[in-house]
This record gives structure tokens, C-alpha cells and sequence, in this order.
């Protein structure tokens, strides 16, 4: 027997393909939602992760620079040695030069002391020949 196609038998076939695809499709459709909202979730995630790794490494290259910036290389010390010594030179020579003419000037103030002196014991002579 031979069905000739109907609109009800065709409606009834639908009825019954719809009820067994619509519960798959609905579930793949619910699926697919969720799965979307869950890569939304996580890129959000993401960036705030980027976000907080960007501020760690600015954090990181300043605290270098800082780093780098207090410790001089080697070259730097032995420049700055080769000049401090240098000065330290320049400073004992001078302070030998200092000593040298305190010793000069010692001299002198013995000399001027004993020319003064003489001169007092002259003035206190000429002062009793006067007086006489």
C-alpha cells in the first residue's frame, strides 16, 4: 500500500523529525553558548593577567635600571681609584710642601725671635745709659 503523501502525513513525519532533532540541536546550541561564554570569560582573564605581567616587568626593567644605576662596572672603580689616588698625591705633596715651609718659617720665627731679643736687650741697654 502506497501512501500518497499528505499534508497531515507530512506534518505528522515533521512533528516526529522535529522532536528528534530539536532536543540535539537544542542541546548543541546550549553547548556552543557556553562554551562561548566560558572563552569570554577566560580572555578576560587573560588580560588581566597580561595586564598585571606588563605592570611586573615595568616593575622589573625599573628595578634594574636602579640596580644598574648604583653599582659601577669595573672600569668605572678603577677610574674612579686611579682618581682618588691621584688626588691622595696631590694632597701629600701639598702637605709636604705645607711642612716643608712650616720648618722654613720655624727657622725664621727662631731668627726673628732671637733679633728681637737682641734688640730688647739693646733698647734696655741704651735705657740704663740714659738713665746714668
Amino acid at each position: 500500500m502506497m501512501h500518497s503523501i499528505t499534508w497531515e502525513y507530512l506534518g505528522v513525519v515533521t512533528a516526529v523529525l522535529s522532536t528528534l532533532v530539536a532536543a540535539p540541536l537544542a542541546a548543541n546550541f546550549m553547548l556552543l553558548r557556553s562554551l562561548r561564554e566560558d572563552q569570554r570569560a577566560a580572555g578576560e582573564r587573560g588580560e588581566v593577567r597580561l595586564a598585571a605581567l606588563d605592570d611586573d616587568l615595568r616593575r622589573s626593567q625599573i628595578a634594574i635600571e636602579e640596580v644598574r644605576g648604583s653599582y659601577t662596572t669595573k672600569e668605572e672603580w678603577v677610574r674612579e681609584t686611579t682618581r682618588a689616588r691621584q688626588q691622595l698625591d696631590r694632597l701629600t705633596e701639598l702637605m709636604s710642601r705645607i711642612q716643608a715651609e712650616l720648618e722654613q718659617s720655624h727657622g725664621l720665627a727662631t731668627q726673628f725671635l732671637r733679633a728681637t731679643n737682641a734688640i730688647i736687650d739693646l733698647a734696655e741697654r741704651l735705657a740704663s745709659d740714659l738713665r746714668r
